[in-house]
């Protein structure tokens, strides 16, 4: 059971947890919980894909369906999940019927877990006499409660900086007074802080003070004083102004995003795009196909702007995650899901990181996040997803841009992480002397790259020493003769089909970067 009052959060902590449902849970998810006891079951029942007699008003017939489902839920492994929201509206009826539900199960376990989410008074509707046994048999309970001072603080950071604000914004004075009257409630503050950076938008501001909170605090609660009849309307004017600015930034900015195009090619060959034209089979003349350039930048800082656009940069290197996870078929949730590296782990995948010039980078062969800079805008990350002939094509957030290298020449600085697959039974290295499924490996993928049979295979032996020396001189490397995790990278270039990759052609990655 999860409680909290209004605006604390409980809906974003269910939208959390069901976008990290795994792929082995059933779940019904009932918004709307005034409902009678055979409507909760036919409504279990639609949510579960279990069909029924139009018109069912039986609640054995309901029951006896859904136990067959559960039970061959249980059968395949699959766990069932019945999840409520508002639960505090559940009248006692249904809530004895919830109960009911849980006699389902099996000598090992029960057949269905249920989650109920609600306001305060749902705990003061479980005790209640009458629903006893069912309070008795809730497992974990958790009350959200509002945020402290210190809390408030550190989400209004937290949230400033997702959106992109790097330098001190609102007054320490200004955020104890939007705790104070917002309570804690993360709503409230979100509600309020918003309306705090509109006003401090429209009196050109570059700092939030306790003014603008108080003017903010009375436009969203309400809390007006009495005054006379001038300031009165003062404040009603400030709050007009404030969405008239507003809508018209709002209209430039959609403007401004429409005629932004998503490449970044060189203005010396936009022109000679521009200009080329072919003749059509109808004699027509045509403009050569080619990718819409974005505005030419002149500065470091314009080429970065050009990059996100409109969107919040990725400091942290979270959403950059996202994306980098999403080309190895993983989903990742910034700010929910943990460290990149730890959660990589789950799906078998290492992290690498360090520095690299655009030469190693295309030896390497993998998706990888690089972290630029400005002087002036900071450090943000970007996703370099693929090789494209020339050119490099980088995903920001959710925009994907095309660019040569030599453009990111002075915002990037070496410094990438990637993902990588490492063979079963891999420590860091392996070497002459060694034994066990990491050698294993690398002799089955010396016989796939050029059906050399090597005995015994799972020996690390001088011929497999000498094999392994040759192929990291041709690729680059430092030819030790020791497996370490950039042999195995580009090992597995070779033995690996399904793994994404910057460039498929491994005659194209080899060149190395112009």
């Amino acid at each position: 059971m999860l409680t909290g009052e209004v605006g604390t959060g409980k809906t974003t902590v269910c939208r959390c947890l069901l976008e990290q449902l795994s792929s082995n849970v059933r779940l019904a998810y009932i918004l709307n919980p005034k409902l009678d006891a055979i409507e909760l079951m036919a409504t279990m029942c639609d949510e579960l894909g279990i069909e029924y007699e139009p018109g069912e008003k039986s609640l054995k017939a309901f029951t006896d369906l859904l136990r067959d489902r559960l039970l061959e839920n249980h059968e395949q492994g699959l766990n069932t999940v019945l999840m409520i929201d508002e639960a505090q509206n559940l009248s006692v009826e249904v809530m004895e019927q919830i109960r009911l539900l849980t006699n389902l199960e099996t000598n090992e376990r029960k057949l269905l877990q249920i989650i109920l989410i609600g306001q305060p008074e749902l705990q003061e509707l479980l005790a209640k006499k009458e629903l006893r046994q069912l309070a008795q048999r809730i497992t974990a309970r958790y009350h959200l409660k509002p945020l402290s001072l210190k809390e408030t603080a550190s989400y209004i950071e937290h949230r400033l900086r997702v959106a992109g604000i790097q330098r001190p914004l609102i007054k320490s004075s200004a955020i104890k007074q939007i705790y104070q009257s917002s309570g804690g409630v993360p709503r409230l503050i979100n509600i309020i802080t918003d309306r705090a950076l509109l006003g401090a938008f429209v009196e050109r501001r570059n700092t939030i003070n306790d003014t603008v909170v108080k003017k903010a605090v009375n436009e969203v609660l309400g809390n007006y004083e009495e005054k006379k009849s001038s300031r009165a309307g003062n404040s009603r004017w400030w709050f007009a102004a404030a969405s008239v600015v507003f809508v018209i930034l709002l209209s430039y900015i959609v403007v401004k995003q429409a005629l932004k195009p998503a490449d970044f090619v060189e203005e010396k060959e936009l022109s000679q795009n521009t200009e080329s034209k072919t003749q059509s089979s109808s004699g027509v003349d045509t403009i050569s196909e080619m990718r819409s350039p974005l505005v030419r930048a002149t500065t470091n800082d314009e080429v970065a702007e050009q990059f996100w656009q409109e969107q919040s940069w990725d400091r942290t290197g979270f959403v950059s995650a996202r994306n980098l996870f999403a080309l190895w078929g993983v989903s990742y949730y910034p700010y929910q899901s943990g460290e990149p590296c730890d959660y990589a782990l789950n799906y078998n995948l290492n992290c690498d990181s360090g520095r690299a010039d655009w030469a190693y980078i295309k030896q390497l062969n993998r998706p990888v996040n690089l972290k630029f800079s400005t002087e002036t805008s900071g450090h943000f990350w970007g996703t370099l997803k693929e090789i494209d002939g020339d050119y490099l094509v980088l995903q920001f957030a959710d925009n994907e841009v095309r660019v040569l290298p030599r453009r990111l020449n002075p915002l990037w600085q070496g410094e990438y992480q990637l993902f990588w697959k490492a063979p079963d039974g891999f420590n860091e290295h392996a070497k002459k002397g060694d034994s066990g499924a990491t050698v294993r490996w690398l002799t089955d993928a010396i016989y796939s790259i050029d059906q050399v049979d090597i005995s015994p295979a799972d020996y690390f032996s001088q011929k497999v020493e000498d094999w392994l020396i040759l192929f990291q001189m041709e690729n680059g490397l430092v030819s030790d003769g020791i497996l370490g995790k950039h042999s195995v990278i580009m090992i597995n270039n070779h033995v690996i089909a399904n793994i994404p990759k910057l460039v498929n052609d491994l005659s194209v990655a080899q060149r190395g970067a112009q």
